[in-house]
């Protein structure tokens, strides 16, 4: 998280450098990135006065949201809003239950929780992961809870170069490890090879800097360079 809000600091501050020709210096803490991210926590203690405790499964203010069982392990699903509620509904086949008045509207819903969560769950437990994606991808905020297997065999991560083979000292074969998500179209970056050893592209770089070979071996003697 504080690398993510450093990234957005130093473009807002090339922005402004850009434009006005003073740069300036960019503070990020790592707790202060966290709390951003809890930021319901902070205004409803303000507002309230009470310290929320832990909320287990669900949304505090918001029904159904959280993770619900499939035939083959869990979901996620929310539902912020009562226009989700009948697209959902409606993929689940308008059962008899879905016109219950105690389910009308989100604040009802909350009211009635266990009774909520147990009558969607009883029927996602009936489907798959893949059936519940196809029934409800792209219409209501859904996604299948992965383990890591359930990762190297979806084909969303292998087409996107999720998944990158690269060597490894060591190792009797090329190990797996996670691509870069950033995609550009004029400077495409990527996995192409595995972090170095230390030391191992040391004579390399200093060479680049303009060390030569008699600097380069003080330097390592000095024990200033592995």
């Amino acid at each position: 998280m504080p690398a993510m809000f450093l990234a957005y600091g130093i473009a807002a501050a090339c922005w402004h450098a850009q434009r006005t020709g003073r740069g300036q210096f960019v503070d990020v803490a790592m707790v202060d990135a966290v709390l951003a991210v809890c930021e319901r926590m902070v205004f409803q203690y303000s507002t309230t006065a009470q310290a929320p405790g832990p909320e287990g499964n669900g949304h505090p203010l918001l029904c159904p949201f959280g993770l619900f069982p499939a035939s083959d392990g869990f979901i996620s699903l929310g539902v912020p809003n009562d226009r989700f509620w009948q697209l959902l509904v409606a993929r689940m086949g308008n059962p008899p239950w879905a016109g219950d008045a105690r389910f009308a509207t989100n604040e009802l819903r909350v009211r009635h929780r266990a009774e909520v969560e147990q009558a969607v769950g009883a029927w996602t437990v009936r489907h798959t992961k893949r059936a519940l994606a196809e029934m409800l991808g792209g219409e209501v905020p859904f996604g299948p809870v992965f383990d890591a297997a359930d990762i190297f065999d979806d084909p969303h991560f292998r087409i996107r170069g999720m998944l990158v083979e690269a060597e490894q000292p060591g190792a009797a074969r090329a190990l797996t490890i996670a691509g870069s998500p950033v995609r550009m179209s004029a400077t495409p970056g990527g996995v192409r090879h595995r972090a170095p050893m230390i030391g191992e592209h040391t004579d390399r770089t200093l060479a680049d800097l303009g060390f030569d070979a008699a600097e380069i071996a003080a330097l390592r003697a000095d024990g200033v360079v592995q």
